[in-house]
């Protein structure tokens, strides 16, 4: 499986900065920031302890060195999304069954994203701790992916059910859409015991997406989509 290094940090030459900041990832998420020590830290790196200080000045530099990786990466496959997804806004410009292809593009294109790249599944908890018990990196994270994907879900909440984009019903109804797509990356485990998965493929992704979708079309009170035609340009 590939690391954040080998995604995110080419230069082979930083291995130790690469294998902290992995190392960083993996505990930060179990254990929580004020649980993890350096030592632990350059342990699980397998690295000198004052590697930490010289590559990241460190253990918050670390953390937020982490922070802006994950934004990084996952922002380069979300923030091109939500471009398209406000381009085929302003072309619907209300039509609610090309709303309709959007919703369902952009739906079927993040569960992919959610669930269908294990380096980025990595991520997740280190960003439910933040979600959880928020540090004041948590800004990094807001502001470089979660705030701009909300934007743009709530954007398209509110052209489906004829609200202005800063209403709290706009809002609220794009949070709800987001729970359902992350649920099933966070409630992972119980689902595969429940219907005696090993674990999500392909397939099975597309099982999903066929369920998700077609409940946040009907929550946004918009019109079906032929799971075998429709412009899902947005989640492409």
């Amino acid at each position: 499986m590939n690391t954040v290094a080998d995604t995110a940090l080419p230069n082979r030459g930083e291995d130790t900065r690469a294998q902290l900041i992995d190392a960083g990832l993996s505990l930060f998420g179990r254990l929580g920031y004020e649980a993890v020590t350096t030592r632990a830290l350059a342990q699980e790196a397998g690295v000198n302890l004052a590697a930490i200080a010289y590559h990241f000045g460190g253990k918050k530099g670390l953390y937020q060195a982490i922070a802006e990786i994950v934004v990084a990466d996952i922002g380069g496959v979300v923030l091109p999304r939500l471009a398209r997804l406000r381009r085929g806004l302003a072309a619907a410009d209300g039509d609610r069954p090309a709303l309709a292809r959007l919703v369902d593009g952009f739906v079927r294109g993040q569960i992919g994203t959610f669930l269908d790249d294990p380096s980025r599944q990595r991520y997740i908890p280190f960003m439910l701790r933040e979600y959880a018990a928020p540090t004041d990196i948590f800004t990094v994270l807001y502001r470089g992916v979660v705030e701009p994907m909300h934007q743009g879900v709530t954007a398209l909440a509110a052209a489906a059910k004829g609200l202005a984009a800063d209403d709290p019903r706009a809002i609220l109804t794009a949070h709800t859409l987001f729970g359902q797509m992350v649920g099933f990356r966070v409630g992972k485990a119980p689902l595969l015991r429940r219907l005696g998965w090993d674990d999500y493929t392909p397939d099975r992704i597309q099982a999903i997406a066929d369920v998700v979708a077609p409940m946040a079309l009907a929550a946004l009170g918009l019109p079906p989509v032929d799971a075998a035609a429709g412009d899902r340009e947005a989640g492409a």
